[in-house]
């Protein structure tokens, strides 16, 4: 690509080592970017894709409770058009240009990891584009220098058998050896330039594609084809593979873990935000036993909703339990439960209670925040959080961890109707060991006899599972607790299998359809002739969500 181009009402900023002032004179609309650095761009097309997952989660973690939907109390008006520009733009402004600007010029200096990497990235960004929003600019999306600002949007099959062309190329390129193989990339943040483990995350980025065609009818067989040899090929299935973006702790600039900087301010007390109630609850007691890794996953700053209110009588603002969560069950949780939780309810846009040192914080996983190691029988504490606590911010994003995998392969088996009983088993002993040993790198470890029993969590799974009618009910719902931190995949599973069932409602009792894909960007549907923006209130589904559940 020749030129520095705008797209879709967004510039794209390219750092050079050198600059031809006599091309630019001559043309001033025409800046040759042959100049650019491969590594620069490489580092810049890196540290934008964590922002672009972060911003991907944390839109759509909200839809599956791991976060609390405050933005409105109907799906329609929760997410609007303007809450997902950023995303968008990260997409297509930096990445996606970025890595078609880098790739002729890595390709021209035999490059092949630069090349490698970023056709991976692209693809990723690409499945994601299509998981979220179902059609999307592709073929044209890059072609403003050509004079096309309104790219048409393809169908998300297309856009999705691009992205598999991606990883197969980006394969072939990492497969090269010797001079061919060509000069190593100088910085990366994910692999330390590894092209083995790049590798294995194309394949594992395939495989995760074709898990999601594999739901539509006509094309299972291929699908099924297709998973089966990239299960015997080389995948992220060790820690050491982890396909993570791993935060710092300096406050200039800034680079601690978004949800550490939300939950750990720099006064004390200082929490924002809310971790869905739910999905706490089915931490503490959703299996009848505590899960292990409630304590790392999370923290409670105060030892009883009761000694909260008698700190602070204004902290609290539950009000009435609606009449249509006592249909689910009399005891259903609401608002806040005991020992200390308080989060919110699905959907509750109410206002803000000065509720900041009593609310539930995110833990030591993945945000490198505090770990609870306060006995759930200790009902006197009051420790609010303050900046420096915990790892101080050192956190990860989870973007594909190798038990992901694990929780895949249970899921493929039950699929194909095999048992999968002793795969699911796996998953979950190897998630648990991950946060374990994560929260320790922080200095986060548990007393001893605190942690809650794993045989007894396990020994309630396989007692559920021996007993489901439906085997991906309990294999969904054990992989949507392990997802804590990725609402992209967990958004994924819930779409693709139904799993996990019976999610709170929320708040008020017709929110209107659950939003199967998210609506077009503003900054899209407004810049762009050619988009059309979809109607909030009607499913939307992606191309391979064939699932005919009314999802809630």
């Amino acid at each position: 690509m020749k030129d520095i181009i705008k797209k879709f009402g967004f510039i794209l900023i390219l750092v050079f080592t050198a600059c031809d002032m006599g091309s630019d004179l001559q043309n001033p609309n025409q800046i040759s970017v042959d100049g650019a650095d491969p590594n620069l761009l490489m580092n810049s097309i890196q540290l934008d894709f964590a922002s672009f997952y972060d911003n991907a989660h944390n839109s759509v973690g909200q839809l599956v409770r791991q976060s609390t939907m405050t933005g409105g109390n109907r799906y329609a008006s929760a997410i609007r058009p303007q809450s997902v520009d950023f995303l968008w733009g990260q997409a297509y402004q930096r990445i996606l240009v970025n890595a078609e600007t880098l790739i002729p010029l890595a390709e021209g200096k035999v490059l092949t990891t630069h090349v490698a990497v970023a056709k991976i990235l692209e693809a990723y960004v690409y499945l994601t584009l299509v998981d979220i929003f179902n059609d999307v600019p592709q073929m044209e999306a890059l072609k403003g220098g050509e004079g096309n600002y309104n790219p048409v949007a393809d169908g998300g099959s297309a856009v999705y058998a691009k992205a598999i062309a991606l990883l197969t190329e980006a394969k072939t390129e990492l497969a090269k050896t010797g001079t061919a193989a060509g000069g190593a990339l100088a910085r990366d943040i994910y692999y330390g330039g590894n092209r083995t483990r790049w590798n294995a995350l194309a394949n594992t980025l395939e495989m995760k594609a074709w898990m999601n065609i594999e739901r539509i009818d006509a094309r299972r067989a291929e699908a099924r084809a297709k998973i089966d040899a990239l299960l015997l090929a080389d995948i992220i299935d060790t820690e050491a593979e982890n396909f993570t973006y791993k935060y710092g702790t300096a406050t200039v600039p800034p680079s601690r873990h978004p949800m550490y900087d939300q939950y750990y301010g720099p006064g004390v007390g200082s929490a924002d935000g809310y971790v869905g109630n739910h999905f706490m609850w089915e931490l503490f007691q959703g299996n009848g036993v505590q899960d292990p890794r409630w304590r790392y996953y999370l923290y409670r700053q105060v030892g009883s909703n009761v000694r909260a209110a008698q700190i602070d009588p204004k902290n609290v603002g539950c009000g009435t339990i609606p009449e249509h969560y006592k249909a689910v069950t009399p005891n259903y949780i609401f608002c806040q439960f005991e020992p200390g939780f308080y989060g919110r309810d699905h959907g509750d846009n109410s206002g803000t209670n000065p509720d900041s040192p009593f609310i539930t914080c995110a833990g030591a996983y993945p945000a490198a925040g505090k770990i609870d190691n306060k006995p759930t029988t200790d009902r006197t504490f009051h420790e609010p959080t303050i900046r420096g606590n915990g790892g101080n911010g050192a956190g990860i994003q989870p973007i594909w961890m190798s038990f992901y995998t694990d929780f895949v392969k249970a899921e493929f088996q039950v699929r194909k109707g095999l048992d999968a009983k002793a795969t699911l088993a796996t998953a979950i002993a190897n998630s648990i060991s991950t946060v374990r040993n994560f929260s320790a790198s922080k200095g986060q470890v548990l007393p001893a006899g605190l942690e809650p029993s794993v045989t007894a969590y396990q020994s309630a799974v396989a007692a559920k599972y021996d007993a489901a009618a439906n085997k991906m009910d309990v294999v969904g719902r054990e992989y949507y607790m392990a997802l804590f931190g990725n609402g992209l995949e967990a958004y994924n599973l819930y779409r693709r299998t139904g799993a996990p069932r019976g999610l709170q409602p929320t708040r008020i009792p017709n929110p209107g359809t659950f939003l199967r894909s998210l609506v077009y960007p503003a900054a899209y549907v407004n810049l762009n002739s050619a988009a059309v923006q979809k109607d909030a209130d009607v499913s939307n589904k992606v191309f391979w969500d064939t699932n005919p559940e009314d999802l809630k």
